[in-house]
């Protein structure tokens, strides 16, 4: 690979870190960690160039296919499977990964993505609820919507983001699985229930706590294989 390519490179993966730090010198730091060739690891530079890549793709899917969530979220949960496959997390993925997510973070999703009720076809049950989500619900949703875009091709009716700042969009997810872990709901197994929600999540400030989640990640990962050798 030529100079020049490797300056592109270089210059690109800057620019996507940037906003996630408070300084040139802290980024500099950053890097000069996940580069450092002596330590005998890839595993974070594979991360941070899994998370780079599979964030770019979900975040210009929009220049080809616009108004589609479900592909963003296809590319963002290849993303989650990427980084537990690297750091070979043996425990609950997604409860290892919520703790990655700031304080700002957690809130801005959970204050800005709301369960609003769901029906039980087998039991014909309408259950109004006031049932806050956790974030470890937030990530299987996306699980169940990655599976429906890339299981039956579902990529229309999934609205997960709001357009505009004071918009206000409404959607609902059939699965037979149990998607809100944390409501618990009598329900019989494999069969079909709806869920509704009212979302009004700003995709730009999403994905910003998103990459910060995967940085954080990837830095705890980091220490505790150090601690592990």
């Amino acid at each position: 690979m030529n100079n020049d390519l490797m300056d592109f490179f270089q210059k690109e993966l800057e620019d996507f870190l940037r906003p996630h730090f408070e300084s040139s010198d802290a980024l500099a730091d950053y890097l000069s960690d996940v580069f450092d060739y002596e330590n005998g690891s890839i595993v974070k530079r594979q991360m941070l160039f899994q998370t780079k890549r599979f964030v770019s793709l979900a975040n210009n899917i929009e220049k080809i296919v616009p108004f589609c969530d479900g592909l963003r979220l296809l590319f963002l949960k290849i993303c989650l499977e990427s980084l537990h496959s690297l750091s070979n997390c043996k425990n609950n993925f997604y409860g290892v990964f919520c703790e990655s997510f700031s304080a700002e973070g957690k809130a801005y999703i959970l204050d800005h993505f709301k369960l609003l009720q769901f029906t039980d076809e087998y039991r014909g049950d309408t259950v109004y609820i006031n049932h806050a989500i956790n974030l470890s619900d937030f990530l299987f949703i996306i699980k169940i919507i990655r599976d429906r875009i890339a299981h039956d091709g579902e990529l229309w009716s999934l609205r997960f983001f709001a357009y505009g700042e004071d918009s206000t969009w409404f959607t609902e997810i059939e699965t037979d699985e149990e998607m809100i872990k944390s409501y618990k709901y009598r329900r019989e197994s494999k069969k079909i229930t709806t869920y509704y929600f009212k979302t009004t999540l700003n995709y730009e400030r999403f994905i910003f706590y998103f990459v910060e989640a995967c940085i954080n990640y990837i830095t705890q990962v980091n220490e505790n294989r150090t601690r592990e050798t």
